[in-house]
């Protein structure tokens, strides 16, 4: 597994020799303390008595016209050069035209040297690549323009060799204070996804440095923003190959695996994960080769368990419970800095004397999203009586359930986990045990795929949102 922060860059290193033995980088998603708890490694059964080894799990075959990645043309050309101003200390420099003031070029260098420092230095993460002199030298190079309102990243001309790589740079508004750091980590963050993997979607590039911001900066009114619209939008898929509105709930889902399946938060796993999911795109084609992509690699460490990425979503779903003012300190990513902002929004607000009561999702639910439905114990309950609950939903897609019990101070009492199948299409379950709570919430995740030998592809958007419906009963 990845025991430090400078795994990240001997992988990215020596990534070809890694790529036969990929599961040995991502154990660390098995074995590495979590908020969740350890598993034992998965073994095959002893001959004699265990009835033979585990069959292996068939190919995933792909329709050839299908899409594997995102479009690969450029939609941005690198400006033409103007005045440079470039670190002594780090190999970036700042690209200034005759509109912006010196002072703002030279704080928009301290804060590219800053994030470089950060990134590269104190997390020993892999430098972004060398573009060859193109900005006057083999720097970073980050282009100020008054007409930009966000930090835009993009590449040069990849390098198509065995895995796509390419250099990178970075257009910027002249900004100030905490939202300049945070666009020049941006600029750092993306430049380095380019180097790991050419062809990965721009939502998940964006998602990635925000995380890295996450972890090396301070949080800023644009980050609140982000965890806001991930809240309010359970529903939405995780991952997309095209669009950037996704990259929120992707940034949020780095930081659930950095702080819960890592065994540091530090950016290595999600660099490793970035690196090994870098492929081969041949000349001449019109979209990367990203298959497989970051979430068949997520995959593969799971030994192409489908049970074990459900819990993996599942896990992420249930966090999404207690972002924010939610906290309870149990439930990685820890986002209280979000406060409100980062309530989940919650479909259905069920109060337990309305029971028995048949809702149904307002929303149909993106693969990878999640509904979430607030069951409220607003009477006392017999010490008896046991809470029923079924699930159904539209074929062909799967969703896994949770039942979490939730005491008065908002923190989890206990859990029913409802066993995942992949060719169900309704769930029952029971909680037995009503004592001291004061809320039951409701958890189903929807993993997507159309058959075992076609899971959830995020390459293939967009996607075919499904409903589902809920029933609660006193039993």
């Amino acid at each position: 597994g990845l025991s430090g922060a400078g795994s990240a860059l001997e992988f990215g290193r020596r990534r070809m020799r890694v790529r036969g033995s990929v599961w040995l980088f991502l154990s660390c998603l098995l074995s590495a303390a979590s908020a969740f708890g350890s598993k034992a490694p998965r073994r095959d059964p002893p001959l004699l008595f265990g009835g033979g080894p585990r069959a292996p799990h068939a190919p995933v075959l792909i329709d050839p016209e299908l899409p594997t990645g995102p479009a690969f043309p450029s939609e941005v050309e690198r400006p033409p050069g103007t005045a440079a101003l470039c670190s002594t200390r780090t190999p970036v420099c700042v690209q200034e035209p005759s509109t912006i003031p010196e002072a703002s070029a030279r704080a928009a260098l301290a804060a590219l040297e800053s994030a470089y420092e950060r990134v590269v230095g104190a997390l020993r993460l892999p430098e972004p690549a060398a573009d060859g002199g193109l900005g006057g030298n083999d720097s970073l190079d980050l282009y100020l323009d008054p007409a930009q309102t966000d930090v835009v990243v993009a590449r040069d001309a990849p390098s198509l060799g065995l895995f796509d790589s390419a250099s990178a740079f970075c257009l910027a508004p002249a900004l100030s204070g905490a939202l300049l750091e945070r666009a020049a980590t941006l600029c750092v963050g993306e430049a380095l996804s380019f180097r790991l993997d050419a062809g990965e979607s721009p939502s998940l590039r964006r998602a990635y440095a925000t995380e890295l911001w996450w972890l090396t900066g301070v949080i800023t009114s644009l980050d609140v923003q982000a965890v806001d619209d991930v809240a309010s939008h359970p529903e939405r898929a995780l991952f997309a190959r095209n669009e950037l509105t996704q990259d929120n709930g992707a940034a949020l889902f780095f930081d659930f695996l950095e702080r819960a399946r890592s065994v540091d938060a530090s950016g290595t796993l999600s660099t490793t994960l970035l690196a090994v999911a870098a492929n081969q795109t041949r000349a001449g084609s019109l979209t990367w080769n990203n298959e497989p992509d970051l979430y068949d690699v997520l995959r593969h460490g799971f030994d192409e368990d489908t049970v074990e990425m459900a819990d993996l979503i599942a896990d992420f779903g249930t966090a999404r419970a207690f972002l924010g003012d939610r906290d309870d300190g149990l439930h990685p990513p820890f986002t209280s800095w979000a406060g409100s902002f980062a309530r989940a929004r919650y479909d259905w607000l069920v109060p337990f004397s309305s029971l028995p009561r048949r809702v149904r999702s307002s929303r149909a639910i993106d693969p990878t999203g999640a509904e979430l439905i607030w069951l409220t114990i607003d009477q006392v309950p017999p010490a008896d009586l046991v809470l029923g609950f079924q699930a159904e939903w539209e074929a062909p897609v799967a969703f896994e359930w949770r039942l979490i019990s939730i005491d008065a101070q908002g923190r989890e009492l206990g859990r029913v986990e409802l066993p995942f199948q992949e060719q169900a299409r309704s769930a029952e379950g029971r909680v037995v045990n009503l004592d001291g709570v004061r809320a039951v919430l409701a958890i189903g995740v929807n993993m997507g795929g159309v058959d075992a030998s076609h899971p959830h592809d995020p390459d293939l958007d967009p996607f075919e949102p499904h409903a589902c419906t809920v029933y609660f009963a006193k039993l």
